[in-house]
């Protein structure tokens, strides 16, 4: 199973073994401030998710463009949201630049290491169909 395969599914399994154990403790408890930040947190990431599909779909923006406007619309959506959620106060907002750069990067060594794996994966297929066409 190539590690993007596992990664993907262990990212959804994580998700829904989060969500699962949050409805439970809603059922019984209620809406802890805690539950309130992770439900507000999966909600924020669909809405990027959205975003980054629209922007991958419809726009065709070279690479380091698209990074950048994607990083500016993020930081955007991330302190509107913010400031909805109170997490950020007018005097913090800087901070939205600094978790969305921190989570920007993560997401992209990781792309960068499964494009890498996909290169190498779809390389080993060419030199086989080379090898048995000789």
């Amino acid at each position: 199973m190539p590690v993007k395969k596992i990664l993907q599914e262990t990212c959804i399994l994580a998700a829904l073994m989060i969500l699962a154990v949050f409805v439970c403790s809603i059922i019984w408890s209620g809406v802890t401030a805690e539950i309130e930040l992770v439900l507000l947190l999966f909600g924020l990431a669909l809405i990027i998710t959205v975003v980054n599909y629209l922007f991958d779909e419809f726009l065709t923006l070279s690479i380091i463009v698209s990074y950048i406007t994607k990083y500016i619309v993020f930081t955007g959506i991330v302190m509107l949201m913010g400031f909805i959620a109170g997490w950020f106060y007018p005097s913090n907002f800087w901070m939205a630049f600094i978790y969305v750069g921190i989570v920007f990067a993560l997401a992209y060594a990781i792309d960068a290491f499964r494009v890498r794996m996909d290169i190498r994966y779809i390389n080993e297929h060419i030199r086989k169909n080379r090898v048995n066409l000789s």
